[in-house]
């Protein structure tokens, strides 16, 4: 009889690093809690308010202070934290307030309720909570003291609800940082029941998503190309000059000759006690490698958006038409078998 090793898992180890360093900044933010009645505060004349340092009450008997500073993902994991010191049976965290545990780089507004799994039939309302039932109990993992949803299943379910841009975020920053598979989310989507709401979305979503993006920014750009049908493009296409490296860029159009560059806000951004020197530098040495790339024998073209030109449906689309791309029947891209889901085209 012969023994098959089991092969391990490249993305078990990055992602329990993950897990760790989620679980450390978890625990800070749980410091700043505080369960006490207004009575207390008022007999030790404890000081409250929205000013920096004082004890801000975000639920009945639930204070906390710092949070002046807090990211409204921030501030849903201290919500949470009081939801849980505020009784005593286990409850596991899920889509928007697991999407901030794991700190998912999500594209839009986020909810402000922390939602949580519960049984089916269960009844009751609470202020700030949206309950999602279930008919069985879902798998959990702790993170800083939290149990929330596993790494896949929350990526699956914020690809089921949200946009299909978000989604694509979501997806593409699992695969970028190498903490899971796109056969190991398909394996995960293969769990929900057909016919439920938003898995024809975490499908498509999965088929898209690609490990090279970089940004939000880039994985919103991608969604706006194949939402108006655009030729897919070769990502972090790599281009010398004289054996050197130019550098890679972000999207590129072979038959074209055609760049793409999207420019974040965090790329020429200075750091805290810089006289600015970085920043002026970054351009400098951007300005340098565009004009190195456009020399190049196998460019002809390069143009550059931002966010403001991506977000805008349509926006994106108009741009790069002016540099000679158009829409095709077929661009090339990795969908599903049948029918794509309306939702995941925008008006």
């Amino acid at each position: 009889m012969s023994v098959i090793a089991a092969v391990p898992d490249p993305t078990a180890g990055e992602l329990e690093i993950h897990r760790r360093e989620r679980s450390r900044h978890v625990e800070r933010l749980r410091g700043l809690v505080r369960s006490t009645s207004a009575a207390r505060l008022a007999a030790f004349d404890l000081p409250t308010g929205s000013d920096t340092g004082q004890l801000v009450k975000l639920r009945q008997c639930a204070y906390a202070s710092g949070l002046d500073e807090l990211s409204p993902e921030d501030l849903l994991i201290v919500k949470a934290c009081m939801v849980q010191q505020a009784t005593s049976r286990p409850m596991v965290f899920s889509h928007g307030t697991a999407d901030a545990v794991w700190a998912f780089p999500t594209i839009g507004d986020r909810s402000e309720l922390v939602e949580y799994v519960m049984p089916s039939g269960t009844k009751g309302r609470s202020p700030d909570v949206r309950r999602r039932r279930a008919s069985a109990a879902p798998e959990s993992v702790q993170v800083g003291g939290l149990l929330v949803t596993p790494y896949d299943r929350t990526v699956v379910d914020h690809a089921r609800h949200a946009p299909l841009e978000s989604a694509i975020s979501v997806c593409d920053n699992a695969l970028h940082l190498g903490l899971t598979t796109r056969d190991a989310l398909l394996a995960e989507h293969g769990k929900i029941p057909k016919g439920r709401r938003g898995r024809r979305m975490a499908e498509l979503a999965i088929h898209l998503a690609d490990g090279r993006a970089e940004s939000p920014l880039e994985s919103l750009s991608r969604t706006r190309m194949f939402q108006t049908s655009l030729p897919m493009p070769d990502l972090q296409a790599r281009f010398y000059d004289h054996d050197e490296l130019i550098g890679r860029t972000d999207f590129y159009w072979p038959a074209l000759g055609l760049i793409g560059e999207c420019d974040g806000m965090l790329k020429y951004a200075v750091p805290e006690g810089d006289p600015g020197q970085t920043a002026v530098d970054a351009l400098l040495q951007e300005k340098d490698r565009e004009q190195r790339l456009r020399r190049h024998a196998a460019v002809d073209d390069v143009v550059r958006w931002g966010w403001n030109d991506a977000l805008p449906p349509g926006e994106l689309h108009g741009l790069l038409a002016a540099h000679r791309l158009r829409s095709v029947l077929d661009g090339g891209w990795p969908v599903p078998d049948g029918p794509l889901p309306r939702r995941a085209f925008v008006s």
